[in-house]
């Protein structure tokens, strides 16, 4: 029972409870290590950036429970279709980043592009309400770079985040639900 509950509380140490992604803390922890292995292996590293769009109109026109239901499902989005090499995490209220280890550019657009269609094409129940396919949208912005031995590796990670946080909003500028 002991151990049980010491990995219980250890998953919800690391776990976002709204989507059952990683947690900022944990996403940290965990890209420090990718970094530090694409370096060791001389690979490329992806990030992905996204938001859900339109939150706050949702929120107001059907209510707060709504919202979170259009998070949590844009999260189970996520998790079920990135690789599973990749490590996800929900940074903010509609806030997502994706970390992809030996992902080369070209993989990062179709990965984000899939997500990208993957939430247009789902068909949520927020707030026990059934909403049609399109309700849910999400921009995206991209970022990979290979990762050298001598690049400084606290550095790498927050690079990366800030050109594809810059992608997330020229896909926005551009007419939102976009890559």
């Amino acid at each position: 029972k002991l151990v049980q509950d010491a990995n219980r509380l250890r998953l919800l140490s690391i776990t976002d409870d709204l989507t059952g992604l990683h947690n900022l803390r944990s996403f940290e922890s965990r890209l420090e290590t990718l970094v530090k292995n694409a370096r060791k292996d001389g690979s490329v590293l992806s990030i992905l950036v996204l938001d859900v769009e339109r939150l706050k109109s949702i929120n107001d026109q059907y209510g707060h429970l709504a919202g979170a239901d259009a998070v949590r499902t844009v999260g189970h989005v996520i998790a079920n279709h990135t690789p599973d090499r990749a490590v996800a995490c929900r940074y903010g209220g509609d806030e997502f980043v994706v970390a992809i280890p030996d992902c080369r550019k070209e993989e990062a657009r179709e990965i984000a592009e899939r997500l990208r269609l993957s939430v247009s094409n789902e068909e949520p129940v927020l707030a026990t309400r059934a909403f049609p396919a399109g309700t849910l949208s999400i921009s995206i912005g991209t970022a990979s770079r290979f990762i050298e031995k001598d690049d400084a590796p606290l550095d790498i990670g927050e690079q990366l985040f800030k050109e594809a946080d810059h992608g997330l909003y020229r896909a926005k500028a551009m007419g939102r639900n976009g890559v």
